[in-house]
C-alpha cells in the first residue's frame, strides 16, 4: 500500500516503514458506504491475492516483494479490523486513522463511542467560538474615476491645454468605502462602515456603527447609526417567513426628512427563480420588484422600480463561459438616463478576480477595470468620451475586447504559466524524498499483484472482457489523445527505481507497460505513476469501480506524485475487443466498461488475440 507522499523519509527508510493509509475505504477499494459484506467480501479478496506466504518472484528481488506484501497485508487486515466493527468504524469515521488507532485505548478507561463523539464535538465547538472570536470580516470598495477624453477628443484636448501641460489621466472623482465585523458571540456581530467621496473638488464621509444579533435561527435584528455627512439611524428585523419566503421590515430616521419604513419580501418561486418586492412607504415613498432566473451556465435577472425619485427598469445577462470565465450584459432605462454596459470577469485564482466592461451612457462613453481581491473591490472606470455616436460606440465594444484576448492570450498567459512551472518545480524539488519513497513502495505493490493482475488479464483476453492496456495517475495534460497508437499520455515513461529488474511486462500475451526506466539520482520522478497492474488487479468480473471521495492516491498500487497539484487517472482499456479511453479528475466516480469511452474507429488497434 502506498504511503503519504507528504512523509520524508528517505529511500533507505522506504521498505521498513510502519504501514499508514490516510483512506482506509481506499485499503480496501470500497464506497465510503459500503455495507459490511462489501467490506468482508474486499478484505478476503485482497487478502488472499497479497497474503504473503502466496506472493513468488524471481530469486533476485524475492525478499524485496515478500517484504512488501507485508507492508500491504498489514494495511489491508488493520482497514479490516477498523472497517468491520461499527463502533471503531464510526470513530474513524470522525477521527480518522489516528482516532481509530487510539480509539481503543479509550475505551479500555471506561468511554463509550458516544462519549467521544461528545468531546470531539465540544472540542470542535470550543476552537470554532476560539477562531471566530480572532476573526475580523474586513471587507472595502474603492472607486477611482479618471478621464480621457483629452486623449480622444480634439476639442476637449485644446480647452484642456489652457490650463495644463499634463499628458496623462485626470482624477475626476473617488469613492472609498470600508467595513469591519467583530464577531461578539455566536450570536452577537458587530460592525463599522466608514464610507467618503470626493468629485469635483467637493468631498465628504460618513461613518456607521452597527450591531446584529440572531435572535433565533428564523429571526435577526440589526440596529445601526450614522453620523458625517448624512446622520441617520435605522432598526431591521428580518423574518424567514415559510420555508421559500423571507421578510424584512426597517425603521430609518434621516436628519432633515424624517421617519421612514421599509418593507421587504423575497420568495422563492420556482426551483431556480427568485422574486421580491419592497416598498418604501416614506419619506420618499416608492415600489421595486423583479425576479432572477439561472438555467445552465446563464442567469437573468429583472427589476422594476416606480418612485417620486426614480423610475426605471434594469435587467442584466450573466454566461459562465467556462469555470473562470465569466460574460455579463446588463442594461438600465429610466427618468434617470439610459445606460448599457457589457463586460467579462477573470478568476485569476481563489482569492483574485479580474475584469473589465464598456460603459454607453447618456454621460458618454467608459472603460471601467475591475478587480477583486480577498474582499476588497478595486474599481476604475476611465471616461473615453463624452460625446456618444454609434461608430465610437461599435469601436469601444470591438477594440478592447480584441486587445484584451490578445493581450491574454500572448502576454498574460506565458507569464503565468511559466509562474505555475516555476512554483510546481519548487515544490516538487522540496517534495522529492517523500515522493520517491511514495512511488517505491507503489512499484513494490504492482510487483506483490503483479502475478495476480496477469492472470485476470489472460483470463479476460481470451473471452473478449475488460483488459486495461495501461493506466496513469498523476499530473498530465487530460486532453485526450487523438493519434493513433499514441503513448497514454504524451512522452510517457514509466519509472524505477534504482537497483530494480527492467521490465514490468507481462507474459503469455498478456498487456504490459513499456519498460521502466531507472532515473539518474538528481532527476525529479515524473509527476505521474503507472497503475496499470494496479487497475487490473481491481478488475472484478469485467467490470472496475472507483468511487466518489475515495483516495485514489491510497489505492493499493498507488501514490500521490505530485502533492498539491491536480491530478488525473487516464486509462486506455479492450472490451470486446475494442479499444476504449477515459480520463477522471482525482477522487471521482470510474466505472468500466462504458460505450462512452470507445475510441473512434481511426484510433482503433489490432487486438492481437
Amino acid at each position: 500500500m502506498s504511503r503519504d507522499a507528504s512523509e520524508s523519509v528517505s529511500d533507505d527508510d522506504a521498505s521498513t516503514s510502519a504501514p499508514s493509509a490516510r483512506d482506509l475505504y481506499a485499503a480496501l477499494g470500497v464506497r465510503r458506504d459500503a455495507s459490511a459484506e462489501d467490506i468482508k467480501r474486499a478484505y478476503r479478496a485482497k487478502a488472499s491475492a497479497i497474503h504473503p506466504d502466496k506472493v513468488s518472484s524471481g530469486a533476485e528481488d524475492a525478499t524485496s516483494v515478500r517484504e512488501a506484501a507485508q507492508r500491504a497485508f498489514a494495511t489491508v487486515s488493520e482497514a479490516y479490523e477498523i472497517l468491520s466493527d461499527s463502533e471503531r468504524r464510526g470513530v474513524y469515521d470522525v477521527y480518522g486513522i489516528d482516532g481509530a488507532r487510539a480509539g481503543r485505548e479509550l475505551g479500555a478507561r471506561g468511554k463509550t463511542v458516544e462519549e467521544l463523539r461528545v468531546e470531539f464535538a465540544r472540542q470542535q465547538a470550543k476552537e470554532a467560538k476560539e477562531a471566530a472570536e480572532a476573526k475580523l470580516n474586513f471587507n472595502g470598495t474603492y472607486i477611482f474615476g479618471f478621464s480621457a477624453a483629452h486623449l480622444v477628443e480634439e476639442e476637449i484636448r485644446r480647452r484642456r491645454a489652457r490650463y495644463t501641460a499634463n499628458p496623462g489621466l485626470d482624477l475626476t472623482s473617488v469613492s472609498l468605502s470600508n467595513s469591519m465585523e467583530i464577531p461578539l458571540s455566536d450570536e452577537d456581530v458587530a460592525y463599522f462602515v466608514t464610507q467618503g467621496s470626493m468629485r469635483g473638488g467637493r468631498g465628504g464621509g460618513n461613518f456607521i456603527l452597527g450591531w446584529r444579533r440572531a435572535v433565533s435561527p428564523l429571526t435577526s435584528v440589526d440596529v445601526s447609526a450614522q453620523t458625517g455627512l448624512t446622520s441617520a439611524a435605522t432598526a431591521t428585523i428580518t423574518r424567514q417567513l415559510t420555508t421559500h419566503t423571507s421578510g424584512a421590515i426597517s425603521y430609518n430616521y434621516i436628519a432633515q426628512q424624517g421617519l421612514g419604513l421599509n418593507l421587504m419580501l423575497e420568495r422563492q418561486l420556482f426551483p431556480q427563480t427568485r422574486g421580491h418586492l419592497s416598498w418604501n412607504v416614506g419619506p420618499i415613498g416608492s415600489m421595486s420588484t423583479g425576479a432572477s432566473h439561472a438555467f445552465g451556465k446563464n442567469a437573468v435577472k429583472c427589476d422594476l422600480t416606480v418612485g417620486l425619485a426614480a423610475t426605471g427598469i434594469a435587467g442584466s445577462y450573466v454566461r459562465q463561459v467556462s469555470n473562470t470565465h465569466v460574460y455579463r450584459a446588463a442594461v438600465k432605462a429610466g427618468t434617470t438616463g439610459m445606460e448599457m454596459e457589457v463586460g467579462t470577469t477573470n478568476q485569476v485564482d481563489e482569492d483574485t478576480a479580474l475584469g473589465f466592461s464598456i460603459v454607453v451612457s447618456l454621460r458618454g462613453l467608459t472603460l471601467k477595470f475591475r478587480m477583486n481581491r480577498q474582499g476588497q473591490r478595486f474599481i476604475i472606470p476611465v471616461l473615453l468620451t463624452p460625446l456618444v455616436s454609434w461608430r465610437k460606440s461599435l469601436v469601444a465594444f470591438t477594440l478592447p475586447p480584441i486587445a484584451l484576448i490578445l493581450v491574454r492570450r500572448f502576454l498574460v498567459r506565458p507569464i503565468v504559466l511559466s509562474y505555475v512551472r516555476k512554483r510546481q518545480l519548487a515544490a516538487r524539488k522540496q517534495n522529492k524524498r517523500a515522493v520517491l519513497a511514495a512511488m517505491r513502495a507503489a512499484f513494490d505493490d504492482a510487483k506483490v499483484i503483479e502475478a495476480a493482475a496477469d492472470k485476470k488479464a489472460r483470463a479476460a483476453q481470451a473471452r473478449g472482457g475488460l483488459v486495461i492496456e495501461a493506466a496513469v495517475f498523476g499530473a498530465f495534460d487530460p486532453k485526450p489523445n487523438k493519434v493513433k497508437n499514441a503513448p497514454i499520455i504524451p512522452d510517457f515513461k514509466p519509472w524505477a527505481p534504482p537497483g530494480a529488474r527492467g521490465s514490468t511486462a507481462s507474459k503469455d500475451g498478456a498487456p504490459s507497460a513499456a519498460t521502466p526506466q531507472s532515473p539518474p539520482p538528481t532527476t525529479l520522478p515524473p509527476p505521474y505513476v503507472d497503475v496499470t497492474k494496479a487497475t487490473q488487479f481491481m478488475v472484478d468480473g469485467d467490470t472496475l469501480d472507483l468511487y466518489e471521495n475515495v483516495s485514489m492516491s491510497d489505492l493499493l498500487g498507488f501514490c500521490d506524485p505530485c502533492p498539491g497539484e491536480d491530478k488525473f487517472l487516464r486509462i486506455r482499456y479492450r472490451y470486446r475487443r475494442s479499444l476504449h479511453e477515459v480520463t477522471v479528475k482525482a477522487d471521482t466516480v470510474v466505472s468500466l466498461p462504458s460505450s462512452e469511452h470507445r475510441l473512434p474507429e481511426k484510433l482503433q488497434t489490432h487486438d492481437a488475440s
